[in-house]
């Protein structure tokens, strides 16, 4: 009898660093369900990679129990194990503290940090029942470093490394290694809207701030997706069997500095 594939579950896939990551984790064999705000279909228009990999399409908020426990639960039905769960979904808020509303911070906090808090509570006990899996959940340089107008922000991702350091130690005795990336600068839609929220508060003009932004970094560009969505595939694979409770920084020594 075939070995069942493994089953990847991918948050925030639709774009950026999370559909990086479901092309790489399908092109490499797994079964994967990618969750998303947005919904998707068969007859989207996605990249061929994603298309014809085989990705099967939840649409899910993340921030909201009641949803995270049916997609969690469709999910089990249909493909009886989850063996990796990736918390990618997340929002970025480009704005001054005393500027912010409560509603920004609960949604924001809701979805960074209470995201990955639902997902890992529906999603463990189907890894415990196969006796072992890899959380991989998405965290920031943000989180290790200070952001003038991202106050909340670095605080969310600030809570998203500690969450996963708790959670390694109470994990390992289910053989369930959970560990956390830390991105810099990567070309996506969320980089995007964080650079142009910079752009209006600050006065300047959009170009001006990616060539500020840009020479900044070590090598003179901006990541893309793809080279996060390896390290992703790497702390979740047998490659990386003896590593738990650690942050993997992937930023052009951003944080170095």
């Amino acid at each position: 009898m075939a070995q069942a594939k493994r089953v990847a579950l991918i948050t925030g896939a639709a774009s950026g660093i999370g559909e990086a990551a479901a092309t790489v984790f399908a092109q490499r064999g797994y079964q994967v369900v990618g969750l998303d705000l947005v919904k998707r279909s068969a007859t989207a228009s996605r990249p061929p990679s994603i298309v014809e990999s085989g990705v099967a399409w939840r649409q899910c908020d993340v921030s909201v129990e009641r949803q995270v426990k049916r997609v969690v639960g469709e999910v089990v039905g249909r493909f009886g194990r989850i063996d990796v769960l990736v918390n990618n979904a997340g929002l970025v808020l480009t704005k001054p503290l005393t500027q912010t509303l409560w509603g920004e911070y609960d949604r924001l906090f809701g979805v960074n940090v209470g995201g990955q808090f639902l997902m890992c509570k529906y999603a463990i006990p189907a890894m415990r029942k196969s006796k072992g899996g890899a959380i991989v959940n998405m965290a920031s340089v943000s989180g290790h470093v200070g952001s003038v107008n991202n106050v909340l922000y670095c605080g969310t991702k600030g809570a998203v490394l500690a969450l996963t350091k708790a959670l390694a130690l109470e994990l390992a005795e289910d053989r369930i290694r959970v560990n956390s990336i830390s991105p810099g600068y990567i070309d996506t839609p969320m980089l995007s809207n964080d650079l142009a929220s910079q752009a209006k508060l600050t006065g300047v003009t959009l170009d001006e701030v990616v060539a500020r932004e840009t020479a900044g970094q070590l090598f003179r560009r901006f990541a893309s997706p793809i080279e996060v969505a390896e390290a992703i595939f790497f702390l979740a694979g047998d490659a990386a069997s003896f590593i738990t409770g650690t942050d993997l920084i992937v930023d052009c020594g951003c944080v170095a500095k």
